[in-house]
């Protein structure tokens, strides 16, 4: 008989995205927006978001959210951390032969 494992996701699986970020090419910063209120800006190669407060919103919620956001970078920046540590241990089992490689596309 054979054994069966129940395996629970550690994390959710992700919502198809309405647009993607290069995280390899981010790069974010603190501007203003045009009525002179703080903003976050985050820009890969191909795509610009501006984080912003919100008409009439509550100062508190925004606090929270930009909190979260900078919590969930974090866990984020550990796992990619994890995961490259995880290839590290194990290259053989991570690389092709040497005459299937090819060269990214540019």
């Amino acid at each position: 008989m054979r054994a069966t494992t129940f395996r629970v996701a550690e994390v959710p699986v992700a919502p198809q995205p309405d647009l993607d970020l290069d995280v390899r090419t981010l790069r974010s910063w603190l501007a203003v927006d045009d009525d002179g209120d703080p903003v976050l800006v985050l820009k890969d190669d191909d795509m610009t978001v501006v984080i912003d407060f919100g008409l009439g919103g509550r100062w508190d919620t925004a606090i929270r959210a930009a909190e979260h956001l900078s919590d969930s970078a974090l866990a984020y920046a550990s796992k990619l951390r994890d995961v490259m540590a995880a290839q590290q241990t194990s290259p053989a089992e991570q690389e092709e032969p040497a005459d299937s490689k090819e060269e990214p596309c540019r």
